[in-house]
This record gives C-alpha cells, structure tokens and sequence, in this order.
C-alpha cells in the first residue's frame, strides 16, 4: 500500500492529478433501507478505476470495512469488540 497514494507518477494515485473518490454505502439486502453492511472506497483517475489498497495490518484483510473487517483490527489491536 506504500506505492499506491502519493505525490507523483511512480504512485497508483498520484496525487499531482485530479481523483474523483467513490465511496459506497452496501446495505444486506441493497437497498435504501437494509443495514448497513460493507462500506467500499475507490478512485478513478484518468478514466482508470483503481480499488482502495487493501490492509497491510498482519491479521486485518480487506480493502472494504465490514463487521469481520472492523472485529479483525480490534482484535490486532486489542480493542473492546
């Protein structure tokens, strides 16, 4: 993930260049109404789509925040659940 969001070209994103952010809001049964239930992140830039890094916490997977997503880093960082 060091190499995916920075100032330049040697980035994935590079910072220098416009970037549009998307986030997503998923709900169970997706729509308006559902619960709430993964919440995505992407950017397109250059008319190029380019997914949210995924985690480099050892033991946190993913690149979207889900209840698994979210009880993973709490309990890498012993948090309360």
């Amino acid at each position: 993930a060091q190499s995916h969001y920075g100032l330049g070209s040697n980035y994935d994103i590079d910072t220098n260049k416009n970037i549009t952010v998307v986030t997503q809001f998923i709900t169970d049964d997706n729509t308006d109404e559902g619960d709430l239930s993964e919440i995505r992140r992407f950017y397109i830039q250059d008319g190029k789509v380019l997914w949210h890094a995924n985690s480099t916490v050892p033991g946190v997977h993913g690149n979207s925040i889900t209840d698994k997503f979210c009880s993973a880093q709490k309990r890498v960082f012993q948090d309360p659940d």
